[in-house]
């Protein structure tokens, strides 16, 4: 199904909505890795009452702030959800994306502005939990995104620490 995605929202999903039924209503359908404005071939798994969850199997326009993404694992590990967007965009998104959630579920409606603290751009990870296999042979690494799969990593780009050693 054809998409456009709305905007960003608390997790890094995109959320988009599918074009109305016939008694008028549409769905939510939360698609990762995306930037809003961006036209998405999507497949949506199956959701509950008014939502959904879908895939992108087809970018369709391209947001013009798109980036290619610093980690070769990137859409693979659970980990991290806006390497495609640079980093100073990524604080914009964020600081937006608190405003919105901040209203929506407190009903505070933020009247200052959202101060920035950015850490170095990249490097700014200060927990990961990695997942050690020991056979056939040793390896560290992650969860494939959405699932319990184990993933090999050979190094983390995104916290700064270069090649995983045993």
């Amino acid at each position: 199904m054809l998409l456009t995605i709305e905007k960003l929202i608390y997790g890094g999903d995109g959320l988009a909505r599918t074009p109305p039924d016939a008694d008028g209503r549409s769905m939510a359908v939360f698609v990762p890795f995306v930037l809003p404005g961006e036209r998405v071939e999507t497949e949506i798994a199956p959701g509950k009452a008014g939502f959904a969850r879908g895939s992108v199997s087809q970018l369709v326009e391209r947001s013009p702030e798109r980036v290619e993404p610093g980690c070769p694992y990137f859409q693979q590990c659970g980990g991290c959800q806006y390497q495609h967007i640079s980093y100073e965009r990524q604080l914009e998104y964020k600081a937006g994306i608190l405003r919105e959630t901040l209203q929506r579920i407190a009903k505070i409606e933020l009247q200052a502005e959202i101060k920035l603290h950015p850490s170095p751009p990249w490097n700014y990870r200060n927990r990961t939990r990695l997942q050690v296999k020991t056979t056939p042979e040793f390896a560290l690494g992650y969860h494939r995104f959405a699932s319990h799969e184990f993933l090999p990593v050979r190094e983390n780009k995104s916290a700064g620490t270069g090649p995983l050693r045993p």
